[in-house]
């Protein structure tokens, strides 16, 4: 924590001619002010990290085949089951024939197209947009 009653004391150190003290004492502000700058950058970091976990947790559905995210009234897929259970990451599926695959893992997903992600799973029931996945 940056202690402000500091700042007086320097200036009353320049003020009484005492300059060498000042400066060091000044130093030492310095170091301890970006010392908590760089804290903060980081834990502000880590928040963003975790609002975005959250923010997945709230709109990512499974829906026995893939992973769809959902973002207000636009459903965002497909994206691969194995690859987000394996290590977190979304990786949206290319379009075969009867079946989706992933470029990253190879896995092939059937196509879910006569079992929609029900009702039950959303928080209320949307129509959601698809946006189909163009290279």
């Amino acid at each position: 924590m940056l202690d402000y009653y500091k700042f007086k004391e320097i200036n009353d150190l320049f003020l009484k001619g005492r300059i060498d003290e000042a400066r060091h004492l000044l130093t030492e502000m310095q170091t301890r002010y970006v010392a908590l700058s760089d804290e903060n950058i980081m834990l502000r970091s880590q928040v963003q990290e975790f609002e975005d976990i959250l923010y997945l947790s709230r709109n990512l559905v499974f829906d026995g085949y893939c992973y769809w995210l959902l973002t207000g009234e636009i459903k965002q897929g497909p994206f691969c089951e194995s690859c987000y259970n394996r290590d977190g990451v979304l990786v949206r599926l290319d379009s075969r024939s009867k079946s989706w695959q992933c470029p990253s893992c190879g896995t092939h997903h059937e196509r879910n197209v006569e079992h929609p992600i029900p009702a039950s799973t959303l928080a209320a029931p949307r129509l959601a947009k698809v946006i189909p996945f163009t290279k």
